[in-house]
C-alpha cells in the first residue's frame, strides 16, 4: 500500500493548512452563498412529502343537511439523488523534497496546487449551478472552418477552459466520441458565437445542435442546477410527474426562442404570475433576481431616465440594486456563468442544498485507525505525490410554484468569457 506524505515526514503539517483554506473558498460560490438552507443528510438519496391536491371534504349545507362525504389530501414524495464532484492534483518527489526542508516552498505548493484545485471546482460548481443537470457546457452552432479544422463555434464558451476534455453528443443525448483537449478559447466572439480550437479533433464530424459536455458528464451525475429546478417542462422532475400535477411546476415566460427585448411589462408579468401561482401568499424571502451580466445592462438601460445624471451628482448608477414590487423588495443579482437571455426570478427559501459529504481532502485513514491522516499519497509507479479532493452533494427544490424564469430576452455582447 501506497505510504502517504505527513507532517512528520514533510516537516510541515498540512492538515491545519487544509483547513483554513477550505473554509475560507467554500464561500466563493453563488449556489453556496445563495442557497442558505444547506441540509446534511445520509443515505442514497433525500425523499419528502409533496401536498398535490386538497381535500375535497368541504361545501355548503342547508339547515340540517348532511356533512361532506370525506375527502383526503394527495400527496407524492419528490426526491433527491447525490452527486460527486472530485478533482485530482500531483507533487513530483523533488517538489516534496523542497517542501520539507523549506516551509516557504510549502506555503507556495498549497496556494498554488491545493487552492487552485478548490478555486476551479468552486468555479466548476459555479457553473452548473445554473445549468439544467444534463453536464452540457455548449452547442456547436456552426463549423467555423479558416484553413484550421480544429476551429469550432459554439453557443457558449465560459464552462470550458484550456486544457479540459469534452465529449461530443448528438442533440438527442448519443454519444459521439471524446475529444482532445481544448487548445484555445478566442477572447472575442465570431458572428456573435465563440470560437473554441479543439486541438486535433478536426470538425469533420460534427454538425451544428451537437452537444458539447464536460467530460464524463452525464444526466445520472451531474448536480440540478436552476434551469431545472426553476422550470415548467412536463415529464418527472424529483421523482414526481409534472404531466400529472403540472402545478408542480415553476411559472416560465419564454417567447418560443426568439429573443426580445427586455421591458418593465415583461418584470410586472413574471410577479404578478409568480403571485398567481403562489395563492396570495408571497415567497417567504422574497425573491432574487439572478441573471447574467449582459441581462443586468439590459435592466439598466430600461430605466435609463431614472439614471441620468443632473450636474449635482456624484453616484452613478443605482444606490441599491433592487427593486419594490407587489412581491416585496426584488435584489438583482448578477454572476459571470449566468446562462445569457435568461433571467430565474428565485425563491430562496425553497432552494436547497443537500450536503452529504463537504468540500475536503480525501485522506489516509486517520491516527485514531492506526492510519497516517495523509493527504498526498505516493505513486509506486513513478515519481509522484497525488492528493484528491471530493464532495458529495445535490440542489433540490420543494416549492417550485414560488419562483419563476423569463427566457428568450436579447442582449448585446462585445466579448466572451
Amino acid at each position: 500500500m501506497a505510504v502517504g506524505v505527513t507532517s512528520s515526514t514533510s516537516g510541515l503539517a498540512f492538515v491545519n493548512y487544509m483547513k483554513d483554506i477550505s473554509e475560507s473558498l467554500n464561500q466563493q460560490s453563488k449556489g453556496r452563498l445563495l442557497c442558505k438552507k444547506t441540509k446534511p443528510w445520509t443515505g442514497q438519496y433525500l425523499e419528502w412529502r409533496l401536498h398535490v391536491a386538497r381535500t375535497s371534504g368541504i361545501g355548503f349545507a342547508e339547515d340540517g343537511g348532511q356533512f361532506s362525504i370525506p375527502g383526503k389530501q394527495s400527496y407524492q414524495s419528490p426526491k433527491a439523488y447525490r452527486r460527486a464532484v472530485q478533482g485530482k492534483i500531483q507533487l513530483t518527489d523533488m517538489a516534496m523534497a523542497a517542501i520539507k526542508n523549506d516551509k516557504n516552498s510549502a506555503k507556495g505548493v498549497v496556494n498554488s496546487e491545493m487552492e487552485g484545485l478548490m478555486r476551479d471546482i468552486l468555479k466548476f460548481e459555479n457553473w452548473y449551478f445554473f445549468r439544467d443537470g444534463s453536464g452540457n457546457v455548449a452547442t456547436v452552432k456552426a463549423n467555423y472552418d479558416v484553413g484550421d479544422t480544429d476551429l469550432v463555434e459554439v453557443d457558449d464558451s465560459r464552462g470550458m477552459w484550456e486544457g479540459s476534455e469534452l465529449d461530443l453528443y448528438t442533440a438527442g443525448g448519443v454519444f459521439r466520441s471524446t475529444l482532445p483537449s481544448v487548445s484555445s478559447i478566442a477572447s472575442l466572439a465570431v458572428d456573435d458565437y465563440a470560437q473554441v480550437d479543439l486541438s486535433g479533433a478536426g470538425n469533420a464530424d460534427m454538425i451544428a445542435t451537437d452537444v458539447l459536455k464536460w467530460k464524463g458528464a452525464t444526466s445520472s451525475n451531474a448536480v440540478s442546477g436552476l434551469m431545472s429546478l426553476i422550470d415548467d417542462t412536463a415529464g418527472t422532475f424529483q421523482n414526481v410527474s409534472v404531466t400529472s400535477y403540472p402545478k408542480y411546476a415553476s411559472l416560465v415566460m419564454g417567447n418560443s426562442g426568439t429573443a426580445r427585448e427586455l421591458t418593465p411589462s415583461l418584470f410586472r408579468s413574471v410577479l404578478a404570475g409568480i403571485q398567481q401561482k403562489c395563492g396570495n401568499e408571497s415567497p417567504a424571502s422574497g425573491l432574487t433576481c439572478l441573471t447574467s451580466l449582459w441581462d443586468a445592462v439590459s435592466v439598466e438601460e430600461m430605466y435609463e431616465g431614472e439614471l441620468r445624471l443632473s450636474p449635482k451628482d456624484k453616484v452613478v448608477g443605482l444606490a441599491v440594486k433592487s427593486f419594490q414590487t407587489m412581491l416585496g423588495k426584488v435584489d438583482v443579482v448578477t454572476d459571470a456563468d449566468a446562462p445569457m437571455g435568461t433571467m430565474f426570478f428565485a425563491d430562496f427559501s425553497q432552494i436547497y442544498r443537500g450536503v452529504q459529504k463537504p468540500l475536503e481532502w480525501r485522506r489516509d485513514g486517520n491516527s485514531g485507525d492506526g492510519g497516517s491522516g495523509a493527504i498526498f499519497k505516493r505513486n509506486d509507479e513513478s515519481g509522484v505525490y497525488t492528493a484528491t479532493v471530493l464532495e458529495i452533494y445535490e440542489h433540490f427544490i420543494k416549492e417550485r410554484h414560488s419562483s419563476g424564469r423569463l427566457d428568450d430576452l436579447s442582449y448585446s455582447r462585445s466579448t466572451v468569457y
